[in-house]
C-alpha cells in the first residue's frame, strides 16, 4: 500500500521522525476552509501554543475531512518564533483573540515542489484523531484525486459559497469534481450572488433537468448568466465584476418543481432581502 513517506521522498523530501510533525487543521472554533478561501489559513496556523512546534523543522499540513480522512496542503518549514501579543495581527484580521498572551508566533514559510499534491491527496490519520498535531510517522494514502481539483468535497449546500474564481475552476474541471458536480445537479434551487465590492445582492431560481448545476455553468461561461443587471456591472469598467461575485444557495428543492411556484419561492426571497429595491434583481 502507497504510504506518505514515500510519496514525499519521491519528492526529495524525507521527514525526520524527531524533527518534522504531522498536522491535521480541524477546528470546532473556525470554518477553516473559510477562513482558508479568504486568505487567514497562514497566519492561524503560524500562531500556536509553546509546545506545538518546538524542536521542528517542518510541518506536513492537512485539513481534516469527515472521519478519519485528512487532506494535504502542503510542507512548511518552521523558523524563528516571537510572542503573539507582540506581534501585531493585520488591521483588518478579524480573529483578534489569535494574539492572546501565552501563545507563539512562528514563522513558516511553504516549500515548493508540492503543488501537484495540494488538495489531491488524502490519508487516513487514523484513531487518535484529537492528536492533531503529532511527529512523523508514515500514513496510508487513501487516495490521489484528480488532476485540476480546487475545492474541498462537497457537503451539504447551505455551506456553499464560492467565489467567481472558484465557480470557474469547478466548471473547468468538472471531472476533477464529480462530488460538486453530482451535488448541484441532483437539485433547483433559489441562489443568492453578493457583488462583493458593493454588496448589492441578486435573487434568482434555477429549475429543469440541469439543475443548480445547469445554471451556475452559464454563470461561470459568461460571468452574468443573461441578467440585464448583471451583465451591466461586468462591462462597466472599476465595478470589479464578475470576479467579484460571489455565489451562495437559499433553499434547495426538486427539479421537477413547477416553475410557477419556483418563481414564487424566489419573489420570497427578494422581498425578504429587498433586492429590487437595494440590490440588484429588477422584478
Amino acid at each position: 500500500m502507497l504510504g506518505l513517506h514515500e510519496l514525499l521522498r519521491s519528492r526529495g523530501f524525507t521527514p525526520d521522525a524527531k524533527r518534522v510533525k504531522i498536522v491535521r487543521h480541524r477546528d470546532s472554533r473556525y470554518d477553516v476552509e473559510t477562513m482558508r478561501s479568504q486568505g487567514w489559513f497562514d497566519l492561524y496556523q503560524s500562531i500556536q501554543g509553546p509546545s506545538v512546534y518546538e524542536e521542528c523543522d517542518q510541518i506536513v499540513v492537512f485539513i481534516g475531512e469527515k472521519g478519519n480522512a485528512a487532506r494535504f496542503i502542503g510542507v512548511y518549514d518552521v523558523g524563528a518564533r516571537s510572542a503573539a501579543e507582540l506581534s501585531p495581527l493585520p488591521k483588518d484580521c478579524p480573529f483578534r483573540d489569535w494574539s492572546s498572551p501565552g501563545n507563539w508566533r512562528y514563522q513558516l514559510e511553504k516549500r515548493s515542489g508540492f503543488e501537484d499534491l495540494e488538495d489531491r491527496l488524502v490519508i487516513d490519520w487514523g484513531k487518535a484523531a484529537l492528536a492533531w498535531h503529532q511527529w512523523f510517522r508514515d500514513r496510508a494514502v487513501i487516495e490521489v484525486r484528480p488532476q485540476g481539483r480546487a475545492l474541498p468535497p462537497f457537503r451539504d449546500y447551505l455551506r456553499v459559497h464560492l467565489t467567481f474564481k472558484e465557480l470557474r475552476q469547478l466548471v473547468a474541471a468538472a471531472d476533477a469534481h464529480r462530488d460538486w458536480v453530482a451535488g448541484l445537479s441532483a437539485v433547483g434551487a433559489i441562489y443568492l450572488i453578493v457583488n462583493g465590492p458593493s454588496g448589492e445582492q441578486y435573487v434568482g431560481s434555477a429549475t429543469g433537468v440541469g439543475g443548480l448545476w445547469q445554471r451556475w455553468r452559464d454563470y461561470a461561461q459568461s460571468g452574468h448568466g443573461g441578467n440585464k443587471q448583471l451583465q451591466n456591472l461586468c462591462e462597466t469598467p472599476g465595478t470589479g465584476c464578475p470576479d467579484g461575485f460571489k455565489f451562495s444557495i437559499l433553499e434547495t428543492f426538486s427539479r421537477n418543481l413547477v416553475r410557477k411556484e419556483a418563481r414564487f419561492m424566489e419573489a420570497f426571497f427578494k422581498n425578504k432581502l429587498g433586492t429590487r429595491a437595494f440590490g440588484l434583481n429588477e422584478n
